[in-house]
């Protein structure tokens, strides 16, 4: 059976060791096979990835966007220098392209940080689970898996869910196929997003506002689950050709 722990964290607004943090707020608790889930924001402030608008000179394809979706073309700069590709938008939002996954604005975040302030995407979420998971390891002794979430819109859904954008430690997708269901059905092209499920299950006690809970402890996995694997943004992708939504709406 699965347990969420919650592990409060003081307001920090500036850079600091996360995986240091991490381990002497969730030391106590930590055991061997517990996955720490921890908000990719808190990891991105730690890197300092912190920037102050007024600081941001926009360019002319920033202006341009501005002026198309409404928005701050300081902003704008931002989402152009941080994301892949812009997809399209509306206004306030523009649909981008981040490390194979569709987000707004890049993953862009003005929630939890003073006025005037953006958090950018952490530099190297999947190289940050990897510390983590080594410092947790060889400072607390003990082995775990760590994920770094964000929260995510899903098209025609009310409200946020959980989304993994780098995992260390675990199997975070699982491969079904050539497995059958119960009534013998070979599983054809079916994965679990487990990592997502679980980043799911953390924003449950992480919430949206003011709880203070950018990290949760998942206890209960089995322990088959633990590998010693790296998943960043391109191993949770898949490619247009194989989305059924996108090739349904004429992406290609």
């Amino acid at each position: 059976m699965l347990s969420l722990i919650p592990v409060t964290m003081p307001k920090m607004n500036a850079g600091f060791d996360v995986a240091e943090l991490v381990g002497r707020r969730a030391g106590g608790k930590l055991r061997d096979g517990d996955v720490v889930v921890i908000s990719s924001k808190f990891v991105a402030i730690s890197e300092g990835r912190v920037v102050n608008l007024s600081t941001v000179h926009a360019g002319p394809r920033a202006g341009q966007l501005a002026a198309v979706h409404h928005m701050d073309p300081r902003l704008c700069e931002l989402v152009v220098r941080e994301s892949d590709g812009v997809l399209g938008g509306i206004p306030g939002f523009i649909l981008t392209s981040k490390d194979g996954v569709m987000t707004p604005n890049a993953g862009i975040d003005k929630s939890n940080v003073d006025h005037g302030m953006v958090v950018l995407y952490p530099r190297k979420p999947q190289a940050s689970a990897r510390r983590i998971r080594e410092v947790l390891r060889f400072s607390r002794g003990v082995s775990v898996g760590v994920i770094v979430c964000d929260s995510r819109l899903s098209p025609t859904r009310r409200g946020t869910t959980g989304v993994a954008v780098a995992a260390s430690g675990i199997d975070a997708v699982l491969d079904m196929r050539g497995r059958a269901d119960l009534f013998g059905n070979v599983l054809k092209v079916t994965s679990q997003a487990l990592a997502d499920d679980l980043s799911s299950a953390a924003e449950v006690l992480m919430g949206e506002s003011d709880e203070a809970t950018p990290v949760v402890l998942v206890r209960g996995l089995k322990r088959s689950l633990f590998k010693d694997a790296e998943y960043g943004g391109g191993r949770f992708a898949i490619s247009v050709e194989d989305d059924v939504f996108l090739r349904s709406l004429g992406f290609s």
